[in-house]
């Protein structure tokens, strides 16, 4: 599995971080994560119509592939508080567990670092160095 972008965009689905790798078209990747955010919305209107059927009101976070484009597949992660986390893989054969373990790890890292009593809610992660540097441990390492 190769990890190609990563994007956390925030409740009002402003860009808090994107983030390419290996690929120098950072611009594409914007289009492809903005074009990701119907995708979400239509994952989470059938999740709510299928949970008002059963009587369930729990909603899985993890959205599993949003589309493919060309070679890349988009998946997609949804927080209870609306950040949505979305990465690009140039991988077919991606088994659902190690996704879901990826966006955990993601998920928990978005959550330490904004849980900083210094960081400002829903701003750009650009400036976290920190946040930077797990994500692109967890790329290259494939700690996930």
């Amino acid at each position: 599995m190769t990890i190609v972008a990563i994007g956390v965009l925030g409740k009002e689905n402003n860009p808090l971080y994107i983030r390419t790798f290996g690929q120098s078209d950072e611009l594409h990747f914007h289009f492809i994560l903005h074009t990701a955010l119907d995708h979400i919305e239509e994952k989470v209107l059938g999740q709510r119509h299928a949970a008002s059927t059963v009587g369930s009101s729990k909603l899985d976070s993890y959205l599993g592939m949003l589309y493919p484009i060309g070679e890349l597949r988009v998946f997609g992660f949804l927080t209870n508080t609306r950040i949505k986390l979305i990465t690009v893989l140039d991988d077919e054969e991606v088994k659902d567990a190690e996704m879901r373990a990826l966006f955990r790890r993601l998920h928990t890292l978005y959550a330490d670092t904004v849980s900083n009593p210094f960081h400002t809610p829903d701003t750009e992660l650009d400036g976290c160095r920190s946040f930077q540097r797990q994500v692109e441990r967890i790329v290259e390492a494939g700690l996930y």
